[in-house]
């Protein structure tokens, strides 16, 4: 059964990887009706037979390339996959689900595999202490949300990293509900995967983020 969502997967430099992510897609218990495939600036950018292919010359960033691929799109939701993702297979049904009972966005536990294996558990639901410093960030990864969401935030924006951490606040800021679907994403770490960065760079652009907003214990503003 299809679904009336599109799924937006960026990839740099990981094709090695891709086939495991559309074999996790195509294992679905539910459908996506699109797939959009965005090769940010990869050395060999190959298309794929189930997904629409953009290839962008140039490495622009996973924001960007995001960006780009929702321009491509047709779908009411949105879901976000890095190109070395592996999505369990009630990944699209569980979120599905959780939208239909009333969130804006919702987004999965997330188990990291590689050289530092570990499962992180996200809360329930998000609230301003979820940024309450650096260490304690759960970055929330593949998250599904309603288009109309996406536009009226004007997209993921201008930072390299985090970028889901700076989309979510100025959700949370416009009071949209975000809850936690119980599935599964498997990410892969790699040498080049983008929580692979070093911590310093990290905590710069954390930073940057942060100081665009005001953030109490209960609410989340922007700053003037």
């Amino acid at each position: 059964m299809f679904v009336d969502l599109s799924i937006i997967i960026t990839c740099f430099n990981k094709e090695e990887y891709l086939n495991d992510c559309f074999e996790s897609i195509r294992r679905q218990t539910r459908q996506p009706k699109e797939i959009i495939l965005v090769h940010d600036g990869c050395s060999e950018p190959q298309a794929h037979i189930d997904a629409e292919t953009i290839i962008l010359k140039d490495n622009v960033g996973v924001s960007k390339a995001r960006d780009k691929g929702v321009f491509n799109s047709t779908g009411k939701l949105l879901l976000f996959v890095d190109g070395d993702d592996v999505l369990s297979p009630d990944y699209i049904e569980k979120m599905v689900a959780t939208i239909f009972d009333g969130a804006d966005i919702t987004y999965p536990d997330t188990y990291f595999w590689g050289k530092d294996p570990r499962l992180t558990i996200t809360p329930d639901k998000l609230t301003s202490e979820f940024v309450s410093n650096y260490e304690k960030v759960v970055i929330v990864v593949s998250s599904m949300m309603k288009r109309e969401v996406y536009e009226k935030l004007g997209g993921f924006g201008e930072f390299p990293v985090l970028e889901d951490l700076d989309f979510f606040l100025r959700a949370l800021c416009n009071d949209y509900t975000f809850k936690k679907s119980q599935t599964l994403l498997w990410y892969r770490q790699t040498p080049t995967s983008r929580n692979q960065m070093s911590y310093l760079k990290k905590k710069e652009v954390f930073k940057k983020i942060l100081s665009k907003f005001n953030i109490s214990k209960d609410k989340i503003t922007l700053n003037e």
